[in-house]
């Protein structure tokens, strides 16, 4: 699942970075394109806080599982 979260803040980072870059070239003339660059920044900066917490992905360690057996006296049965 962080897998998953950390592909989805990638792809929609780039995503918004590309109409952020052809709104920027057009140019902004009115208020709501003002607004709608800060939309776009905003969710920008989402993205990058959700990379920032699920990068922990790649920076495991992958080990071998280990297996904790405990046993349980009270469990056992009466002689």
């Amino acid at each position: 699942m962080k897998l998953f979260s950390l592909l989805l803040s990638i792809i929609v980072f780039f995503v918004s970075l590309y109409f952020l870059v052809g709104e920027i070239t057009y140019g902004i003339y009115t208020f709501n394109e003002v607004i709608y660059i800060l939309l776009l920044v905003i969710l920008m900066v989402i993205c990058v806080t959700g990379v920032i917490i699920n990068w922990s992905v790649f920076s495991k360690k992958r080990r071998g599982s280990v297996y904790l057996f405990v046993s349980n006296n009270f469990s056992k049965k009466a002689k």
